[in-house]
């Protein structure tokens, strides 16, 4: 494959402008020009000479979320896009006609995603091996990760809320219960995944007529600890018949019972039976253990897939954390995890001095990027072996991820033919899924932060590596439309203003 923008080898056509769709929306927005940095370059074969347009390119910034395009790109290549994370079961003691009297040991390696149909088959897989009956403890082996992992605080205080949960090398459903409200024939049901033994659902909502209006004004949500083995999951409180299906999560219950109690209802599911509650002990795995099942989880392709679409921050440092435990030494921690990350750039030759790394998911206040070292990456990324499965990863505009509700108007005109643009042509030369127009876009929001960062596909097949970053105090109100106007502006070539 031969690319068009190298940053040594070829003469670049720089242009330092502000477009004017741009301009207005920083103008509406209040927001200085200063606080905005972007860099589009062009990719493939399409232009005979490469362009770039840029605004403080070179400055750093906060990228936010977009940050998890470097994790996501290093990942695939130090690990390869088929890696597949392990969750290891041992048994103490002696597993005789189906009864195992000895403990059962659980040892985790960080698998992203293991969520309560992963269990359902792990559950499955014991009980062919014969165990039906289990006389004796569970031990949790997190060990390999650095205990100041588990340590690190949420970066807004906000422990309960699902972006914030803390990376482990035994994370079940992301520790996060899930709760639908929904009506059911006038009268408001509660459902739950995942499945947790000793959670009980105590539903005191009342059905009222009217519009629905702020449904989290008249309902109040509390999730009670009981004792150590139970929870009461209260719902009390007024909503309207007409209010749409409602979802919220939260992260009430510590990881160590999260997994225990997720584990007791997918044996209880599968026929196998606890003979008394187990007592639950953290240590490393006994000399004298013996490996029950290995069972192989998530691939990396999928976890990828799940944190650029969706921006899973946990996924995203856990997969960091990864690229440490298997390149570095064990247990591993997020500094050998970004040590190993940059010597890869190094060996990569993308030279990203400015860069600032913490977690690797952008959920920082100190991460820092530039958007032409954004886009260096991206031109990389795209000439990789593993370039379509790094694509795939992308939020679509007007499609899918976060990016689903952005865009709209303008690629439905241009998607229906029915604007005067000129005849579309495919860059063959690049993967297949830039080879329709469109933005492939990773967004990224912080407080003070809208960006963007990905690839633009124009209204007649030219394809664009683009970073965009607003940083702010003014960004949530203003910045995702200054980002908007710059994708506007690529999906039609970048004309002059």
């Amino acid at each position: 494959m031969i690319l068009c923008y190298f940053l040594s080898a070829i003469p670049i056509l720089a242009d330092e402008l502000l477009p004017i769709g741009v301009k207005k929306a920083l103008q509406r927005s209040k927001i200085p020009e200063s606080a905005l940095g972007f860099n589009v370059i062009s990719v493939g074969k399409l232009h005979p000479q490469p362009n770039q347009h840029s605004w403080n390119a070179q400055s750093p910034m906060n990228p936010a979320s977009t940050m998890k395009l470097l994790t996501t790109v290093a990942a695939l290549e130090i690990l390869g896009p088929e890696y597949r994370w392990k969750t290891n079961f041992y048994n103490t003691g002696l597993l005789e006609q189906g009864v195992l009297n000895g403990n059962l040991i659980i040892q985790g390696f960080g698998d992203p995603k293991l969520v309560p149909e992963q269990l359902s088959v792990i559950s499955q897989n014991l009980k062919q091996l014969d165990l039906r009956e289990i006389q004796g403890n569970l031990i949790l082996d997190r060990s390999v990760y650095a205990s100041s992992i588990r340590q690190s605080a949420p970066l807004d205080g906000e422990p309960s809320k699902t972006y914030n949960v803390v990376p482990d090398p035994l994370l079940y459903a992301f520790q996060t219960l899930s709760f639908k409200i929904f009506n059911n024939n006038g009268q408001f049901e509660v459902s739950y995944t995942p499945r947790l033994a000793g959670l009980r659902i105590i539903n005191k909502i009342q059905e009222i007529k009217g519009a629905c209006g702020d449904w989290t004004k008249t309902l109040k949500i509390e999730i009670r600890k009981v004792n150590n083995e139970e929870w009461n999951a209260i719902f009390v409180g007024k909503l309207s018949i007409n209010c749409p299906e409602i979802t919220w999560n939260s992260v009430t219950i510590d990881s160590n019972n999260f997994l225990k109690q997720g584990l007791l209802a997918s044996f209880d599911d599968s026929g196998i039976v606890w003979k008394t509650h187990p007592q639950m002990i953290e240590s490393e795995v006994p000399s004298n253990a013996k490996l029950l099942l290995s069972h192989q989880g998530t691939s990396l392709t999928d976890a990828v897939k799940d944190i650029n679409k969706y921006s899973n921050n946990v996924m995203a440092r856990q997969v960091l954390l990864t690229i440490g435990l298997e390149k570095g030494s064990r247990p591993t921690s997020t500094t050998d995890s970004i040590r190993i990350l940059k010597d890869w750039l190094k060996k990569s030759k993308l030279n990203f001095p400015e860069l600032v790394v913490e977690n690797g998911s952008g959920l920082s206040n100190i991460e820092r990027i530039s958007p032409q070292s954004m886009t260096s990456l991206l031109n990389y990324a795209v000439s990789t072996k593993n370039n379509e499965v790094f694509i795939n990863s992308l939020p679509i505009a007007g499609i899918d991820g976060t990016m689903k509700n952005r865009l709209l108007d303008r690629l439905k005109k241009i998607w229906s033919g029915n604007s005067s643009e000129t005849i579309f042509m495919p860059d063959l030369s690049l993967p297949e899924g830039l080879q329709k127009t469109g933005a492939y876009m990773k967004t990224g929001t912080l407080q003070n932060v809208r960006a963007v960062s990905g690839y633009v596909v124009s209204k007649t097949g030219k394809v664009y590596a683009v970073s965009s970053m607003v940083n702010h105090q003014n960004a949530s109100t203003g910045g995702t439309a200054i980002n908007d106007a710059l994708l506007h502006w690529v999906l039609d070539d970048c004309r002059s203003n």
